[in-house]
């Protein structure tokens, strides 16, 4: 994988020589395109950063690309002008293969004429990456920022940020604003702008990206049954379904609505929620954008939780999970005792 890597890197570091670059970053530049076509959880992570992008330079036009399936999270955004759809076959689990050839085919496609066609005085590819680095060159994007020490790509980047995995990840995008001359940051948080109403159910969050990362079924199905009487409502997409159904047969106290919320509807039951139990998913950031408290069960996937936390975590989450010295997930009864202790469960 090695040479690999390093093959592509040449590539594109090749590439950044006939590519159009910028001698400084622009004092006033007219548009800037921020690239985050990764997951729902991600693209609510990198809204900080585009309120950063709004404070630093109120007159520019400010465009993000994200996937089909991200859009409505930066519906109502004053922070973006516009949003561009950007189903590139890299970075997510929504638009396969992820070949070099399908890379290719991307860079020749309408949506990335598109983008070239805006003319972008500034790109930023938050997750960095030798796609990303090529598709702002394909763009010809003058100024372009990456990450150094992630997934590549820094080496067509005019300016970068360091990947340190010790670092919460919305945080780490703020850095982007701060390369630009940002002085003054937001806190990071994700920012959604709609207004839930409380409803006090438990909102339970099943589904995750793949099935590695989710805490196992049957340990939701026992957690469940040990919420009664407490109202718990299901959420997710429609392929969460057979999830919602399984949770549903616990008993009388569970409202399945897998499948049937909108994303906006989705984030105003997690906005008007007491608790938030889910996997490591986009639920875990929507509850941090209300405040509203969460607990994150990992699968055995993850090594540690505390790591976990540190990455991806925000002030109202906790998470549980493994760690070096207890190599075993949480199980059901001990995240019950931990909701008890906690004082989360009303």
């Amino acid at each position: 994988m090695g040479w690999k890597r390093d093959f592509i890197e040449g590539f594109v570091r090749l590439r950044a020589l006939f590519a159009p670059a910028s001698e400084c970053v622009p004092d006033a530049p007219r548009s800037i395109f921020v690239l985050r076509n990764n997951g729902i959880g991600d693209v609510l992570l990198v809204t900080p950063l585009l309120a950063a992008l709004r404070q630093r330079y109120p007159s520019a036009k400010i465009v993000a690309g994200v996937g089909s399936w991200a859009m409505e999270v930066l519906q109502g955004n004053p922070d973006v002008d516009a949003v561009m759809r950007v189903n590139a076959p890299w970075g997510n689990h929504n638009a396969p293969p992820k070949s070099f050839s399908a890379v290719a085919r991307y860079l020749r496609s309408k949506e990335a004429q598109r983008i070239a066609a805006e003319k972008f005085d500034v790109g930023i590819d938050v997750m960095g990456s030798w796609q990303g680095s090529l598709l702002l060159m394909r763009a010809g994007i003058p100024w372009r920022l990456g990450v150094r020490g992630y997934a590549g790509g820094h080496t067509a980047a005019q300016a970068c940020i360091d990947f340190h995995p010790q670092e919460q990840v919305a945080a780490m995008s703020l850095r982007f604003a701060a390369l630009l001359g940002a002085k003054q940051l937001p806190e990071p948080r994700p920012r959604l702008f709609l207004d839930p109403e409380p409803h006090n159910a438990i909102v339970l969050a099943p589904g995750a990206g793949y099935a590695a990362k989710c805490w196992p079924l049957d340990h939701f199905e026992e957690l469940v049954k040990k919420l009664a009487p407490r109202r718990v409502m299901v959420i997710g997409s429609q392929n969460d379904a057979p999830l919602g159904a399984a949770l549903r047969a616990c008993g009388a106290h569970v409202d399945d609505r897998t499948g049937k919320l909108s994303l906006r509807e989705t984030f105003c039951a997690i906005g008007g929620a007491s608790l938030v139990l889910c996997n490591t998913s986009m639920a875990m950031h929507a509850a941090a954008a209300f405040k509203v408290p969460c607990v994150t069960l990992l699968g055995a996937e993850f090594p540690s939780a505390q790591e976990h936390a540190i990455q991806w975590g925000h002030p109202e989450t906790r998470v549980l999970g493994r760690e070096p010295e207890h190599d075993q997930i949480t199980r059901p009864e001990e995240a019950f005792e931990f909701l008890i202790s906690e004082g989360l469960l009303k």
